[in-house]
């Protein structure tokens, strides 16, 4: 469905902007497992992805009044809150931590591997990263940030940002290596 074109989507926008439950919950239903499949991608178990999603959708029904621009991407928006509402509840949970983060060791992936994969048994291995590693490593990879702009979010510097994409590639190499070879 290209909501973005639809009328009806617009519609739902206006009702949610009116804080009307009936457009918070068609809302909600019509971006439900997209909220998840990101959510998912950051945290360690599906509760605390259902707690990122819900949060998230709280955070989008209190702003989009104000922050939501209906000449961009709503996706887009809603991906960023999502993957910030997940941060932020890491950071919280302390499963995200500054030291952790702060480690630097460069190891190489060898992309053939990866070749051979399809991208569901690759994020199926990404989810067994540690979460630092994890998160960098969807952050860069999946959602495109840059390292500048995940240091800035993760509160670390760029170096650690790189270090841990490194590490994340090391043990997704070596996940990857037991299971193919």
């Amino acid at each position: 469905m290209d909501y973005m074109k639809d009328q009806t989507f617009a519609e739902i926008v206006q009702s949610c902007q009116r804080q009307e439950r009936q457009g918070q919950e068609q809302m909600f239903n019509l971006f439900y497992n997209y909220a998840m499949s990101v959510a998912i991608r950051y945290t360690p178990t599906v509760e605390i992805a259902e707690e990122v999603v819900n949060d998230s959708f709280v955070k989008v029904f209190t702003h989009i009044d104000r922050l939501y621009n209906p000449e961009l991407s709503f996706k887009s928006w809603l991906r960023r809150i999502i993957i910030n509402t997940a941060l932020d509840l890491l950071k919280k949970k302390k499963m995200i931590q500054q030291n952790d983060l702060e480690m630097a060791w460069k190891v190489g992936m060898e992309s053939d591997i990866v070749e051979q994969l399809t991208r569901e048994k690759i994020l199926e291995y990404v989810k067994k990263l540690p979460t630092q590693y994890r998160t960098v490593f969807n952050l860069y990879v999946i959602d495109g940030y840059t390292h500048p702009e995940i240091a800035e979010l993760l509160n670390i510097s760029v170096g650690s940002s790189k270090s841990n994409l490194s590490r994340a590639r090391f043990h997704l190499k070596h996940l990857l290596n037991e299971k193919i070879f």
